[in-house]
């Protein structure tokens, strides 16, 4: 065999070793970009005003409505539908599972299933169905808040007794405070009382200087 051709197979060896290692790298990184990749949940809300459970024609985006998007038990992002929004989606998700959950309210009656748990590919964007509620009138709204207020008024426990450790010491507080009071009262009292005779003393020595020497005493009349 001439050195061309042992050169010819040499290279040939080579690019077939060379191929091997391209479609081995590409088959491992193959999986850590399509894991990476991210995808997105979207979600929307609308006025069911006949209450079927269905998106009909005329039916317009129901605002209000709180989303939470929740992974592992742990809700991780939360947003609440405004007016005239008809889609809002959940960007930036990897590979797994997802849960969405729409949150009640007194302003609607739920019509739809309000909670579902959604698997995400990588990539995907995945819308899923609408939710719907049947908007609720605003008395009505109003006096549903006002009964709840009165139930929770209602079933409110009622306030527990104080532990009898609790009582002895506030007991003992308040008996010491009296005590205090009343020996302040006291030593006012006695400081009063004690000047009075003090102040006596001193006017009769006052009266003593003013006293005139015996000599000076008229002899009493017989």
């Amino acid at each position: 065999m001439t050195r061309s051709a042992l050169f010819g197979k040499l290279l040939a060896r080579l690019a077939l070793a060379a191929l091997a290692m391209i479609l081995i790298w590409s088959a491992a990184t193959d999986p850590a970009r399509a894991q990476v990749q991210p995808g997105a949940i979207c979600v929307s809300a609308f006025a069911d005003f006949n209450g079927n459970g269905a998106r009909d024609e005329g039916e317009l985006p129901l605002a209000g409505v709180t989303v939470n998007l929740s992974t592992g038990g742990q809700i991780i992002a939360s947003h609440v539908l405004a007016e005239g929004e008809d889609q809002h989606c959940f960007e930036s998700l990897l590979t797994g599972a997802y849960t969405i959950t729409f949150l009640d309210s007194p302003a609607f009656r739920t019509t739809t299933a309000n909670e579902g748990t959604f698997n995400l590919d990588p990539g995907q964007r995945l819308t899923i169905t609408p939710f719907g509620g049947a908007p609720v009138a605003a008395d009505q709204v109003a006096a549903q808040l006002a009964q709840t207020g009165a139930i929770v008024l209602e079933t409110a426990p009622a306030q527990e007794p104080l532990d009898p450790s609790l009582r002895l010491v506030i007991s003992t507080v308040a008996a010491l405070a009296v005590m205090v009071f009343m020996t302040g009262v006291g030593a006012i009292a006695l400081s009063v009382t004690s000047l009075r005779p003090r102040r006596d003393r001193r006017r009769a020595a006052r009266d003593m200087r003013h006293i005139p020497p015996p000599s000076h005493i008229a002899p009493p009349r017989v």
